[in-house]
């Protein structure tokens, strides 16, 4: 009675989370914390798939490293966790370890446990993601333990689909206020140092990284610094970037993203030292291009190791475009600005002339000999 009372209750509060549409690693915490508690397991964890398909990426976790969120990963049908959700089927084994399907994660810290228990996270059809628990000790897995996972699964899913959809809308409405927060500051008569050290203040937070900086094409082959967010003045008056040298030169030269996982152990990366001191781990470098000529780079770090997905890669190449576009206009008003000023300096100059021969004309024939 006591274990049946739990479970309503675990229930109640998944079906909360699906009706209050709950932040999607507040809904992740919540299922896999009363889950363990209900089923009395020493370990729950939720992977969800990744864009792409392919991917098992863990979400939440109450008995593996924390520190493994967001990194460990398997692929689709590897490990127990990993088959339930490729055949969309339960599967629990008392020795998982010695189980051929079983994946070993180190980052997850998961050596002390012995069963497994893992079941497929199925919405509308479609998969999204794998539930499993773990016991420390040799648990042989029962049909109504079996059976009462596979439902808060099928709950969970609902859930958590319903969250992901509330933070992408979350997630866009932010991109899209930043972008129009940047339109405006872009179109504003600021001058054109003010207006870019804006936007990497502004990218920074869009992505969140820990630091941004933007470099622009000068003397048409070197990357200069013009404005940096979160780094130190040793790095803003670092020294100018070759074109088609290191990350940022190949990435200006052949006019595409790049993403580098550590820059302190890429070959490719040109101060590595720098990094280090700067306390910076993974870059996401998009060029400036507007009007089909790439005019500088924007770059992005995080302190840790982090992927960057195809969304992210996107967004940040919409702010580096909208900012290409930008600067090519703040010159082009600026030579207009300095081509009228010409202009009107000449056509005072002729005028003054003007005015001098048609005195020394007006003088000239009538005027008496010395």
């Amino acid at each position: 009675l006591h274990l049946f009372a739990d479970t309503r209750r675990a229930l109640r509060e998944i079906g909360r989370a699906i009706n209050a549409a709950l932040e999607l690693q507040a809904t992740l915490e919540l299922i896999t914390r009363r889950t363990a508690e209900v089923i009395g397991m020493d370990s729950c964890s939720i992977y969800l798939l990744d864009d792409d398909g392919d991917y098992l990426v863990l979400g939440a976790t109450t008995g593996l490293s924390k520190e493994a969120i967001g990194e460990a990963r398997l692929k689709l049908g590897e490990g127990l966790t990993g088959w339930a959700a490729e055949q969309e089927e339960a599967v629990g084994v008392a020795d998982a370890a010695h189980d051929p399907r079983f994946k070993h994660l180190p980052e997850t810290r998961e050596s002390i446990f012995q069963s497994l228990l893992a079941v497929p996270l199925v919405n509308q059809g479609r998969v999204i993601g794998a539930m499993n628990v773990q016991t420390e000790r040799h648990h042989e897995y029962e049909d109504d333990e079996v059976e009462l996972l596979a439902l808060i699964g099928d709950l969970a899913a609902g859930a958590l689909e319903k969250a992901m959809l509330h933070d992408q809308m979350q997630r866009q409405i932010e991109e899209l206020s930043t972008l129009a927060e940047v339109s405006e500051a872009i179109t504003s008569p600021l001058y054109l140092d003010e207006m870019l050290d804006l936007v990497v203040e502004m990218a920074a937070h869009l992505m969140p990284v820990k630091a941004t900086s933007l470099m622009l094409l000068e003397d048409g082959d070197q990357l200069v610094r013009h404005a940096v967010h979160g780094l130190s003045d040793a790095y803003r008056n670092g020294p100018a970037v070759l074109l088609g040298e290191g990350v940022t030169g190949c990435v200006a030269e052949e006019a595409r993203p790049a993403v580098v996982r550590d820059v302190r152990g890429d070959a490719r990366y040109l101060y590595p030292e720098l990094a280090e001191e700067e306390g910076l781990c993974s870059l996401l470098s998009v060029p400036l291009q507007g009007r089909e000529r790439v005019i500088g780079v924007l770059n992005g770090y995080t302190g840790e190791p982090r992927s960057f997905d195809p969304q992210e890669v996107e967004l940040f190449t919409t702010l580096a475009n909208q900012t290409a576009l930008a600067i090519e206009n703040a010159r082009l008003v600026v030579n207009t600005a300095v081509v009228r000023e010409m202009h009107h300096r000449v056509k005072n100059n002729l005028q003054t002339i003007a005015m001098l021969l048609r005195l020394q004309m007006s003088d000239g024939p009538d005027r008496p000999a010395a």
